[in-house]
């Protein structure tokens, strides 16, 4: 049986709260376990039932992706943004409470502790997908090669051209230390030192199981590879890296390891219906450049969430605020919303 409830999960106060609606939730829809499973295989997803066992009897808030995978197997979709939203809320407030020995809700336990398993994408594809990669394959090496023969820059192995030299601008690592600057200067550089270096993954906040990466553009309003959110374990062989583009800011540069499209860094479109796209540029140097403002401690969950700033009026964000795969990524006007916050984790 399938009914709705009144179940406000913004109205959590802590963990045990928390994971007391997720019961409720799947409780009210009169799913057993396995039906859950079922359900999320149906979509593409993996909920196995022991994870989602430990999550409803335990006492650990459940990552992100596990959060999401579970919230659509019991058909709130249109929910998931909240869900989303008051876990972090309570993540955040079990990290600045510290309860009593033996106590249900502590640091260790709501933030350090949460579920370790992570869904996975089903590795099968359906023609329809097959051939959808084919041709992003194909248009991908165009529009990756626009601005650019193919230096030796732009290979696959990421190695920094001209475009890259050195500008006078402070290095990482001083910015990271806070050398050469007053009381301010320190403080942003504190934030930097937040932002994962290397490889990395951007995935939005309202749809945590997605990643940026690139696609189509929707409504075929430009011909081209652009940036889109799409299930994480899509992207690979692309890689992904912030690179450092002046004082605080940073390039988002994509690698391929076929060394016809090499390295490619992100850069805004404007004018039509293009307007605010993002298109991968082998020209690096010609990219946009965004200040990573990571939120305040303890607003982001385990992972901490940031706003990618490219001037006092307009950031990225996902379109229309949306949480399904294929939604472009944009450069927006800044709201302050979720659909403009977005995690970054390292990877290897």
């Amino acid at each position: 049986m399938d009914i709705r409830g009144n179940t406000d999960p913004a109205a959590a106060r802590d963990v045990t709260e928390f994971l007391a609606m997720l019961r409720d939730l799947k409780e009210r829809r009169g799913l057993t376990y396995r039906q859950l499973e079922q359900r999320a295989a149906e979509q593409g997803e993996v909920l196995a039932r022991s994870t989602l066992a430990d999550v409803l009897g335990g006492r650990r808030l459940p990552r992100p992706e596990v959060l999401a995978v579970f919230v659509r197997a019991c058909g709130e979709e249109e929910r998931l943004t909240a869900w989303l939203e008051a876990r972090e809320n309570v993540a955040a407030r079990a990290r600045n409470v510290v309860g009593p020995a033996g106590g249900a809700a502590t640091v260790t336990e709501a933030a350090a502790g949460e579920q370790a398993t992570a869904p996975r994408r089903i590795g099968r594809r359906t023609p329809l997908l097959l051939a959808t990669a084919a041709a992003l394959t194909a248009v991908g090496v165009t529009a990756w090669a626009l601005a650019s023969k193919g230096s030796p820059a732009d290979s696959a192995s990421g190695t920094p051209g001209k475009h890259e030299a050195t500008t006078g601008a402070p290095t990482p690592d001083q910015r990271q230390s806070g050398r050469g600057g007053d009381a301010a200067t320190g403080a942003k550089a504190g934030a930097q030192r937040a932002t994962p270096a290397g490889w990395i993954r951007i995935r939005p906040a309202a749809a945590p199981a997605l990643c940026v990466t690139e696609g189509p553009a929707q409504e075929g309003r430009y011909d081209g590879v652009v940036a889109v959110q799409r299930p994480c374990g899509d992207v690979a062989p692309q890689r992904t890296k912030l690179e450092p583009a002046g004082a605080h800011t940073y390039r988002i540069a994509w690698v391929h390891p076929d060394p016809a499209r090499g390295k490619g860094c992100l850069k805004a479109l404007s004018g039509g219906p293009a307007d605010g796209l993002l298109e991968p540029r082998n020209a690096c140097g010609d990219a946009s450049s965004f200040r990573v403002e990571r939120e305040p401690s303890g607003t982001g969950g385990e992972h901490g969430r940031y706003v990618f700033r490219a001037d006092g009026q307009r950031c990225l964000g996902v379109r229309d605020s949306r949480t399904a795969a294929g939604a472009e990524v944009i450069l927006q006007r800044c709201t302050g919303g979720t659909a403009q916050k977005f995690l970054i984790d390292a990877v290897s």
